[in-house]
Protein backbone atom coordinates (compact mmCIF):
# COMPACT_ATOMS: atom_id res chain seq x y z
CA UNK A 1 0.00 0.00 0.00
CA UNK A 2 1.31 3.09 -0.89
CA UNK A 3 0.28 6.78 0.32
CA UNK A 4 -0.37 9.99 -1.82
CA UNK A 5 1.18 13.12 -0.85
CA UNK A 6 0.05 15.84 0.43
CA UNK A 7 0.68 19.32 0.05
CA UNK A 8 -0.60 20.51 2.78
CA UNK A 9 1.42 17.70 4.63
CA UNK A 10 4.21 18.29 2.87
CA UNK A 11 4.19 22.25 5.06
CA UNK A 12 3.91 20.73 7.70
CA UNK A 13 6.75 18.74 7.53
CA UNK A 14 9.23 21.07 6.72
CA UNK A 15 8.21 23.42 9.82
CA UNK A 16 8.14 20.87 11.84
CA UNK A 17 11.00 22.15 13.54
CA UNK A 18 9.73 25.75 13.23
CA UNK A 19 6.30 24.89 15.38
CA UNK A 20 8.43 24.95 19.31
CA UNK A 21 9.61 28.37 18.16
CA UNK A 22 6.48 30.21 17.56
CA UNK A 23 8.51 32.64 16.13
CA UNK A 24 7.24 34.71 13.34
CA UNK A 25 9.54 35.61 10.81
CA UNK A 26 9.05 38.59 9.08
CA UNK A 27 10.10 40.16 5.89
CA UNK A 28 12.59 42.72 6.01
CA UNK A 29 15.44 44.49 4.73
CA UNK A 30 17.56 43.59 7.45
CA UNK A 31 18.90 40.05 6.80
CA UNK A 32 21.73 39.63 9.16
CA UNK A 33 18.56 40.02 11.49
CA UNK A 34 17.82 36.65 11.32
CA UNK A 35 21.49 35.10 11.77
CA UNK A 36 21.49 35.18 15.14
CA UNK A 37 19.12 31.97 14.70
CA UNK A 38 22.11 29.93 13.41
CA UNK A 39 24.47 29.95 16.54
CA UNK A 40 21.48 30.09 19.12
CA UNK A 41 20.24 26.81 17.81
CA UNK A 42 23.51 25.30 16.55
CA UNK A 43 21.10 23.97 13.48
CA UNK A 44 21.71 24.67 9.78
CA UNK A 45 20.13 28.20 8.43
CA UNK A 46 16.40 27.90 7.00
CA UNK A 47 15.36 28.79 3.44
CA UNK A 48 13.92 32.44 4.33
CA UNK A 49 12.22 33.95 1.86
CA UNK A 50 13.75 37.72 3.24
CA UNK A 51 13.55 40.60 0.80
CA UNK A 52 17.02 42.47 0.82
CA UNK A 53 19.36 44.71 -1.84
CA UNK A 54 22.65 44.38 0.29
CA UNK A 55 25.35 41.43 0.50
CA UNK A 56 26.36 41.35 4.16
CA UNK A 57 28.81 39.51 6.17
CA UNK A 58 27.19 37.63 8.81
CA UNK A 59 29.52 36.01 11.54
CA UNK A 60 28.41 34.21 14.80
CA UNK A 61 29.75 32.65 17.49
CA UNK A 62 29.13 31.35 21.00
CA UNK A 63 31.43 30.02 22.74
CA UNK A 64 31.55 28.31 26.48
CA UNK A 65 32.73 25.30 28.89
CA UNK A 66 30.58 22.61 27.73
CA UNK A 67 32.50 19.37 26.00
CA UNK A 68 29.83 19.87 23.12
CA UNK A 69 31.20 20.79 19.69
CA UNK A 70 32.30 24.70 19.27
CA UNK A 71 32.17 26.58 16.07
CA UNK A 72 32.15 30.09 14.86
CA UNK A 73 30.23 30.84 11.38
CA UNK A 74 31.26 32.85 8.61
CA UNK A 75 28.77 33.42 5.75
CA UNK A 76 26.88 36.12 3.55
CA UNK A 77 23.46 37.00 3.04
CA UNK A 78 23.61 37.72 -1.01
CA UNK A 79 20.48 39.24 -2.73
CA UNK A 80 18.94 37.12 -5.60
CA UNK A 81 17.46 38.48 -8.74
CA UNK A 82 13.87 37.84 -7.04
CA UNK A 83 14.55 39.71 -4.39
CA UNK A 84 15.29 36.81 -1.89
CA UNK A 85 18.06 35.63 -0.13
CA UNK A 86 20.68 32.78 -0.54
CA UNK A 87 23.62 32.41 1.98
CA UNK A 88 27.25 31.71 0.69
CA UNK A 89 29.96 30.29 2.80
CA UNK A 90 32.91 32.20 3.19
CA UNK A 91 35.35 28.70 3.22
CA UNK A 92 39.01 30.48 3.01
CA UNK A 93 38.89 32.57 5.74
CA UNK A 94 41.85 32.85 9.21
CA UNK A 95 39.53 32.36 12.03
CA UNK A 96 40.42 32.32 15.48
CA UNK A 97 39.53 33.25 19.03
CA UNK A 98 42.16 35.68 20.99
CA UNK A 99 42.19 34.74 24.58
CA UNK A 100 43.26 37.37 27.68
CA UNK A 101 45.09 39.58 25.04
CA UNK A 102 47.40 37.10 24.37
CA UNK A 103 46.53 33.65 23.42
CA UNK A 104 45.31 32.40 20.31
CA UNK A 105 43.40 29.85 19.39
CA UNK A 106 42.87 29.10 15.82
CA UNK A 107 39.86 27.23 14.23
CA UNK A 108 39.68 24.52 11.92
CA UNK A 109 37.43 24.90 8.38
CA UNK A 110 35.13 22.16 8.07
CA UNK A 111 32.32 22.55 5.55
CA UNK A 112 29.31 25.18 4.68
CA UNK A 113 30.78 28.35 6.67
CA UNK A 114 31.91 26.41 10.14
CA UNK A 115 35.30 26.77 11.89
CA UNK A 116 35.46 24.37 14.50
CA UNK A 117 37.39 25.17 17.80
CA UNK A 118 40.18 22.40 18.83
CA UNK A 119 38.32 19.05 20.39
CA UNK A 120 38.11 19.67 24.46
CA UNK A 121 38.33 23.70 24.14
CA UNK A 122 36.78 24.68 27.03
CA UNK A 123 36.42 29.13 27.87
CA UNK A 124 37.01 30.34 31.99
CA UNK A 125 35.35 31.51 33.74
CA UNK A 126 37.39 35.30 34.71
CA UNK A 127 38.73 35.24 31.21
CA UNK A 128 38.34 37.32 28.41
CA UNK A 129 37.75 36.57 24.93
CA UNK A 130 37.99 38.05 21.15
CA UNK A 131 37.41 36.88 18.07
CA UNK A 132 39.33 37.49 14.95
CA UNK A 133 38.45 36.78 11.01
CA UNK A 134 40.75 37.38 8.26
CA UNK A 135 39.08 36.64 4.90
CA UNK A 136 40.73 36.07 1.88
CA UNK A 137 40.28 39.25 0.85
CA UNK A 138 42.94 40.04 3.24
CA UNK A 139 39.67 42.13 5.36
CA UNK A 140 39.75 42.00 8.57
CA UNK A 141 36.63 41.56 11.68
CA UNK A 142 37.57 41.38 15.17
CA UNK A 143 34.85 41.23 17.88
CA UNK A 144 34.61 43.34 21.22
CA UNK A 145 36.28 41.49 24.07
CA UNK A 146 33.89 39.56 26.41
CA UNK A 147 34.45 38.17 29.97
CA UNK A 148 33.53 34.56 30.99
CA UNK A 149 31.18 35.28 33.86
CA UNK A 150 29.95 32.16 36.58
CA UNK A 151 26.38 30.87 35.86
CA UNK A 152 24.47 30.02 39.41
CA UNK A 153 23.41 26.43 39.38
CA UNK A 154 19.81 24.84 38.16
CA UNK A 155 18.54 24.32 41.71
CA UNK A 156 15.24 22.27 40.68
CA UNK A 157 12.97 21.41 37.87
CA UNK A 158 9.37 20.72 36.87
CA UNK A 159 7.84 18.36 33.76
CA UNK A 160 3.89 18.63 33.35
CA UNK A 161 2.13 17.01 30.22
CA UNK A 162 -0.45 19.49 28.84
CA UNK A 163 -3.15 18.39 26.12
CA UNK A 164 -2.60 22.01 24.63
CA UNK A 165 0.63 22.87 25.80
CA UNK A 166 1.82 24.13 21.76
CA UNK A 167 -0.38 26.27 19.77
CA UNK A 168 -0.70 25.92 16.65
CA UNK A 169 -2.37 28.16 14.75
CA UNK A 170 -5.98 28.12 16.06
CA UNK A 171 -5.14 24.34 16.85
CA UNK A 172 -3.31 22.84 20.18
CA UNK A 173 -0.75 19.49 19.79
CA UNK A 174 -0.51 17.82 23.35
CA UNK A 175 3.18 19.21 24.66
CA UNK A 176 5.65 18.29 27.84
CA UNK A 177 6.04 22.09 29.27
CA UNK A 178 9.60 21.68 30.98
CA UNK A 179 10.39 24.65 33.67
CA UNK A 180 13.13 25.22 35.93
CA UNK A 181 14.41 27.04 39.22
CA UNK A 182 17.70 28.98 39.72
CA UNK A 183 18.89 31.39 42.15
CA UNK A 184 19.89 35.15 40.73
CA UNK A 185 23.32 36.49 42.36
CA UNK A 186 22.91 39.36 44.11
CA UNK A 187 25.51 41.17 41.87
CA UNK A 188 23.80 43.22 38.84
CA UNK A 189 23.99 42.14 35.31
CA UNK A 190 23.67 38.39 35.44
CA UNK A 191 21.05 38.36 32.47
CA UNK A 192 19.57 34.69 31.31
CA UNK A 193 19.56 32.95 28.96
CA UNK A 194 18.13 29.35 27.64
CA UNK A 195 18.37 26.76 25.63
CA UNK A 196 18.17 23.06 24.99
CA UNK A 197 18.90 19.61 23.13
CA UNK A 198 16.20 17.47 22.34
CA UNK A 199 17.03 13.49 22.09
CA UNK A 200 13.93 11.53 20.22
CA UNK A 201 14.35 7.75 19.27
CA UNK A 202 14.06 7.62 15.40
CA UNK A 203 12.90 4.65 13.18
CA UNK A 204 13.05 6.00 9.77
CA UNK A 205 16.31 7.02 8.60
CA UNK A 206 15.39 7.31 5.09
CA UNK A 207 12.06 8.85 2.94
CA UNK A 208 11.96 8.43 -0.89
CA UNK A 209 9.43 10.96 -2.95
CA UNK A 210 8.40 9.22 -6.00
CA UNK A 211 11.12 6.28 -5.76
CA UNK A 212 12.63 3.72 -3.46
CA UNK A 213 15.45 3.40 -1.34
CA UNK A 214 18.52 1.64 -2.84
CA UNK A 215 22.15 0.99 -0.65
CA UNK A 216 23.88 1.76 -3.33
CA UNK A 217 26.52 2.89 -3.57
CA UNK A 218 26.93 2.47 -0.03
CA UNK A 219 27.63 3.22 2.43
CA UNK A 220 24.58 5.84 2.29
CA UNK A 221 23.01 4.65 -0.26
CA UNK A 222 20.19 7.27 -2.59
CA UNK A 223 16.61 7.58 -3.19
CA UNK A 224 15.92 5.78 -7.54
CA UNK A 225 13.20 7.82 -9.12
CA UNK A 226 10.18 5.77 -10.10
CA UNK A 227 8.01 7.38 -12.84
CA UNK A 228 4.91 5.05 -11.69
CA UNK A 229 5.37 6.39 -7.80
CA UNK A 230 6.58 9.81 -8.73
CA UNK A 231 3.01 9.99 -10.77
CA UNK A 232 1.24 9.14 -7.77
CA UNK A 233 3.03 11.23 -4.95
CA UNK A 234 4.38 8.12 -3.33
CA UNK A 235 6.55 8.30 -0.62
CA UNK A 236 8.10 5.29 0.63
CA UNK A 237 9.60 5.18 4.42
CA UNK A 238 12.75 3.12 5.64
CA UNK A 239 13.56 1.71 8.54
CA UNK A 240 17.12 2.63 10.71
CA UNK A 241 19.63 0.13 10.30
CA UNK A 242 20.59 0.12 13.96
CA UNK A 243 20.00 2.53 16.57
CA UNK A 244 19.61 6.14 15.89
CA UNK A 245 18.59 9.46 17.70
CA UNK A 246 17.11 12.57 15.70
CA UNK A 247 18.42 15.67 17.16
CA UNK A 248 16.60 18.80 17.79
CA UNK A 249 17.11 22.48 19.15
CA UNK A 250 15.64 25.38 20.89
CA UNK A 251 14.85 27.92 18.48
CA UNK A 252 13.51 30.82 20.50
CA UNK A 253 15.47 33.39 22.07
CA UNK A 254 14.75 32.91 25.63
CA UNK A 255 16.37 35.65 27.56
CA UNK A 256 15.45 37.34 30.96
CA UNK A 257 17.21 40.53 33.09
CA UNK A 258 17.97 40.29 36.38
CA UNK A 259 16.23 44.07 36.98
CA UNK A 260 13.75 42.22 39.18
CA UNK A 261 15.45 39.27 40.43
CA UNK A 262 18.70 40.30 42.22
CA UNK A 263 19.21 38.17 45.00
CA UNK A 264 16.48 36.19 44.34
CA UNK A 265 14.99 32.63 43.59
CA UNK A 266 13.86 32.32 40.04
CA UNK A 267 10.99 29.71 40.39
CA UNK A 268 8.96 27.58 37.03
CA UNK A 269 10.83 29.45 34.26
CA UNK A 270 9.39 28.23 30.99
CA UNK A 271 12.52 26.81 29.34
CA UNK A 272 11.28 23.87 26.98
CA UNK A 273 7.62 22.91 25.44
CA UNK A 274 8.05 18.83 23.63
CA UNK A 275 5.51 18.06 21.33
CA UNK A 276 4.40 14.65 21.99
CA UNK A 277 6.23 13.17 19.16
CA UNK A 278 6.04 9.31 20.18
CA UNK A 279 5.18 6.86 22.71
CA UNK A 280 9.07 6.66 23.94
CA UNK A 281 10.22 8.61 26.42
CA UNK A 282 12.70 11.56 25.56
CA UNK A 283 15.99 13.13 26.57
CA UNK A 284 16.34 16.81 26.54
CA UNK A 285 19.67 18.74 27.77
CA UNK A 286 18.59 22.07 29.04
CA UNK A 287 21.28 24.94 29.05
CA UNK A 288 21.54 27.56 31.18
CA UNK A 289 23.71 30.54 30.51
CA UNK A 290 24.52 34.19 31.93
CA UNK A 291 24.87 36.74 29.00
CA UNK A 292 26.71 40.52 28.83
CA UNK A 293 24.11 43.25 28.92
CA UNK A 294 24.90 44.34 25.86
CA UNK A 295 24.21 41.02 24.76
CA UNK A 296 21.33 40.88 26.15
CA UNK A 297 19.83 44.09 24.13
CA UNK A 298 20.66 42.87 21.04
CA UNK A 299 19.21 39.28 21.98
CA UNK A 300 16.55 41.03 23.23
CA UNK A 301 15.34 43.38 20.42
CA UNK A 302 15.88 40.18 17.73
CA UNK A 303 13.30 38.40 19.96
CA UNK A 304 10.73 41.72 20.05
CA UNK A 305 11.20 42.00 16.16
CA UNK A 306 10.85 38.22 15.04
CA UNK A 307 7.38 38.06 17.54
CA UNK A 308 6.18 41.36 15.99
CA UNK A 309 3.63 39.94 13.50
CA UNK A 310 5.44 41.18 10.38
CA UNK A 311 6.63 44.64 11.13
CA UNK A 312 10.11 46.56 12.18
CA UNK A 313 9.08 48.71 14.48
CA UNK A 314 10.58 47.63 17.58
CA UNK A 315 13.83 49.11 17.14
CA UNK A 316 15.74 51.03 14.13
CA UNK A 317 18.12 48.74 12.00
CA UNK A 318 21.38 49.98 13.28
CA UNK A 319 20.27 48.76 16.66
CA UNK A 320 20.79 45.12 15.13
CA UNK A 321 24.36 45.07 14.47
CA UNK A 322 26.06 43.22 17.24
CA UNK A 323 29.68 43.38 18.40
CA UNK A 324 31.81 42.49 15.12
CA UNK A 325 33.90 45.01 13.04
CA UNK A 326 35.86 45.24 10.01
CA UNK A 327 38.80 47.01 11.81
CA UNK A 328 39.82 49.09 8.41
CA UNK A 329 35.85 50.13 7.72
CA UNK A 330 33.90 51.50 10.56
CA UNK A 331 30.82 51.94 8.05
CA UNK A 332 30.72 48.51 6.88
CA UNK A 333 27.47 46.53 8.34
CA UNK A 334 28.33 43.40 9.71
CA UNK A 335 25.44 40.81 11.49
CA UNK A 336 25.80 38.77 14.08
CA UNK A 337 27.24 38.28 17.35
CA UNK A 338 30.30 37.19 19.06
CA UNK A 339 29.03 35.39 22.83
CA UNK A 340 30.59 34.14 25.68
CA UNK A 341 29.48 32.07 28.10
CA UNK A 342 29.44 30.17 31.46
CA UNK A 343 27.11 26.86 31.02
CA UNK A 344 25.31 25.05 33.30
CA UNK A 345 23.46 21.89 31.85
CA UNK A 346 20.80 19.92 33.30
CA UNK A 347 19.71 16.66 31.34
CA UNK A 348 16.29 15.66 32.35
CA UNK A 349 14.76 11.63 31.20
CA UNK A 350 10.89 12.16 30.27
CA UNK A 351 9.40 8.84 30.34
CA UNK A 352 6.08 10.40 28.82
CA UNK A 353 3.77 7.67 30.42
CA UNK A 354 1.25 10.76 31.29
CA UNK A 355 0.63 11.05 27.92
CA UNK A 356 -0.33 7.73 27.15
CA UNK A 357 -3.24 7.84 24.66
CA UNK A 358 -3.03 11.39 23.47
CA UNK A 359 -2.98 12.02 19.76
CA UNK A 360 0.67 11.76 18.58
CA UNK A 361 2.22 14.71 16.59
CA UNK A 362 4.77 12.29 14.73
CA UNK A 363 7.88 13.53 14.19
CA UNK A 364 7.59 13.09 10.39
CA UNK A 365 4.34 15.08 10.91
CA UNK A 366 2.34 12.02 9.63
CA UNK A 367 2.48 8.40 10.18
CA UNK A 368 5.23 6.26 8.83
CA UNK A 369 4.43 4.53 5.23
CA UNK A 370 6.77 1.94 4.42
CA UNK A 371 7.61 0.15 1.20
CA UNK A 372 5.68 -3.23 0.93
CA UNK A 373 8.09 -5.91 1.67
CA UNK A 374 9.08 -7.64 -1.68
CA UNK A 375 8.01 -11.60 -1.81
CA UNK A 376 11.45 -12.77 -1.73
CA UNK A 377 11.93 -10.83 1.17
CA UNK A 378 15.06 -8.87 -0.68
CA UNK A 379 13.07 -5.57 0.25
CA UNK A 380 12.73 -2.68 1.51
CA UNK A 381 16.63 -2.73 3.02
CA UNK A 382 17.46 -0.68 5.98
CA UNK A 383 18.49 3.06 5.57
CA UNK A 384 21.86 3.99 7.73
CA UNK A 385 22.00 6.51 10.27
CA UNK A 386 24.00 9.49 9.02
CA UNK A 387 25.40 11.24 11.83
CA UNK A 388 24.86 15.42 11.95
CA UNK A 389 24.24 18.41 14.03
CA UNK A 390 20.29 16.70 13.65
CA UNK A 391 20.82 13.17 14.10
CA UNK A 392 23.56 10.25 15.75
CA UNK A 393 23.48 6.48 15.67
CA UNK A 394 25.33 7.23 18.86
CA UNK A 395 23.43 6.49 22.47
CA UNK A 396 23.42 10.44 24.41
CA UNK A 397 24.57 10.70 27.69
CA UNK A 398 21.80 10.29 29.73
CA UNK A 399 19.93 8.11 27.84
CA UNK A 400 18.34 5.60 29.89
CA UNK A 401 17.97 2.34 27.90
Amino acid sequence: MYRKRNKNQNTANRLDRLILTKLKYVKSKIVFFFSILVFMACVEPFDLEVITTETILIIDGAIDDSSNDQYITVKKFIPSSTGNVRYASEADAKVSIIKDGKEQIDCFYRNNGYYYLPLGFKALVGSKYKLKIVLANGNVYESSEEVMRSTPQITGYTVKFDPKGIKLGENSIPAHLIYLDTKDPIEPGDNFMWSWKLYEKQVVCKTCYGGIFLTSPAPLGKCSPVTALAEAGVEYDYLCQGNCWEIYYSQDLNVMSDAFSQGKEIKNRLVASIPFYQENGFLIEIKQQTVTPSAFQYLKILGNQSQNNGTLVDAPPAALIGNIRNINDSKETVGGYFMVGNSKIKRIWVDRLDAVGSKQYYMLGRKENYEPASGDGSRPPFAPCVISNTRTPLKPEGWPL
